[in-house]
């Protein structure tokens, strides 16, 4: 069996996504594991590097270095584990499973595609602030992982109404199945949309999305979107007080990226609610 995995790191909403992680848990009946990671990366802040090294300063340095990443690896190792443990005791007052904690080392990207087999879902708290980039780690991840991934951006509001945007694509496809099949987010009010200038091909497309909820006895709302914006989206989901933006996620080549930006990272961007987002 499966479980629902939670990345924290103490900052970036991490009790936020603990609350949203305990949801899901409870609606998939899955265990919940809360997994830290210690990333080794060195960056000194006592040693100037910035000019010329005299001879015979250099062992001096590479001790120091070495002395200051000891420190930094220790402090970060104690106050994984300080955050581990506050959000097991706070998950396990509402949790219906299994409550595991973890903390491993390595890059993030590497350890979570490792458990790629063992996750049915992936819940990540992310900055959130206008014009916020959004991290590479994160968005390999969600280029990388074929689950559901949900990204926190903001404290936590009881799931009472999600919103599909669907465009026909494979991953938009995925997420229809998921969301009908799967109870991330059960007895919540679906909205879907689609954003299009065709008319026709919006309705078509529309009506073939809610077929798909309609098996599972799903009831939900349609409307076309005039235009290609993703401003269109956010407004809507602004406008209907909706609570969670359900959509595939990446689905250009990423010289495309590169050149247009993709319609994901740009919504990544402005969106100030979570994002559940399906490769």
């Amino acid at each position: 069996m499966g479980y629902v995995l939670c990345c924290v790191d103490g900052k970036n909403y991490s009790y936020s996504a603990c609350d949203y992680a305990v949801k899901i848990s409870n609606n998939m009946n899955l265990p919940l594991k809360f997994l830290n990671i210690v990333v080794h990366n060195h960056y000194s802040s006592k040693v100037d590097l910035s000019g010329s090294i005299v001879l015979g300063e250099r062992d001096d340095i590479l001790q120091e270095l070495a002395k200051e990443e000891e420190e930094q690896s220790k402090s970060a190792i104690k106050s994984g584990k300080e955050i581990l443990n506050e959000l097991k005791q706070r998950a396990s007052q509402t949790c219906n499973n299994e409550v595991i904690i973890s903390q491993i080392h390595g890059e993030v990207i590497d350890n979570i595609l490792e458990l790629e087999d063992e996750i049915e879902a992936l819940v990540i708290g992310i900055k959130s602030k206008e014009e916020h980039e959004i991290g590479d780690n994160v968005k390999e991840i969600i280029r990388n992982i074929h689950k559901p991934v949900l990204l926190v951006n903001s404290d936590y509001v009881e799931p009472k109404k999600l919103l599909v945007a669907y465009n026909g694509s494979n991953e938009s496809k995925k997420l229809l199945q998921q969301t009908a099949n799967n109870p991330l987010f059960k007895d919540v009010k679906r909205d879907i949309v689609n954003l299009n200038t065709n008319k026709i091909e919006s309705a078509t497309l529309l009506q073939e999305a809610k077929e798909i909820y309609s098996k599972k006895g799903y009831e939900v709302e349609t409307k076309t979107l005039d235009g290609t914006s993703e401003d269109l989206l956010i407004n809507y989901f602004n406008e209907n007080s909706c609570d969670i933006l359900a959509m595939g996620a990446f689905g250009h080549s990423r010289v495309k990226e590169f050149i247009f930006g993709s319609f994901t990272s740009k919504v990544l961007s402005k969106m100030k609610k979570p994002l559940l987002l399906f490769r």
